[in-house]
């Protein structure tokens, strides 16, 4: 009887907690948020917290985009990368997808260390300036040398709904 019991008391708490969720949606469609923080729910920015910034959006994205890499992930680097994308290299969206599944084929560890990047918004558009250096060990070092490189690139992006997704970057000039 008591495991029963204990049961129903989790599925009554999980409810709850879709509750306060569904709750936290409906707010967030309509603009609102939260002036309090809940007791149990963790802060989710521009809904129980303050909401974010287009810079802080767009940061987000570089980092993701940044462990991506790391992980050697194409689809999460992809994920944030738009289908207008073209570099001064020539390459599109399918030549950048070719690119990244390549470069993870010959490189086994890619260890990128960055400063947190300058961003510049202007309505929708907006330019990242990422300060960086790339490691990277090839798996195979008689056919690829290893990867040692420092720098700074612009990264340009453009809000398309609530999403900023990267439509060109580049070494700077």
């Amino acid at each position: 009887m008591t495991g029963a019991r204990d049961r129903a008391h989790q599925m009554a708490g999980a409810a709850g907690f879709v509750v306060v969720l569904g709750i936290l949606g409906l707010m967030a469609g309509c603009g609102g948020e939260l002036p309090v923080s809940l007791p149990g729910v963790p802060e989710i920015p521009g809904i129980t917290g303050p909401k974010v910034t287009d810079e802080e959006q767009i940061r987000a994205v570089l980092d993701d985009v940044h462990r991506g890499m790391q992980d050697r992930k194409v689809y999460k680097v992809l994920a944030h990368v738009s289908r207008l994308y073209t570099d001064a290299e020539g390459r599109d969206y399918n030549a950048m997808q070719s690119y990244l599944s390549d470069l993870f084929k010959i490189y086994k560890e890619i260890q990128i260390t960055r400063v947190q990047p300058q961003v510049f918004v202007e309505g929708t558009h907006a330019r990242a300036v990422e300060t960086f250096g790339t490691r990277a060990e090839p798996f195979n070092a008689d056919a690829h040398p290893p990867m040692n490189l420092q720098g700074q690139m612009n990264v340009y992006l453009e809000k398309s709904g609530d999403a900023w997704q990267i439509v060109e970057w580049g070494r700077m000039l």
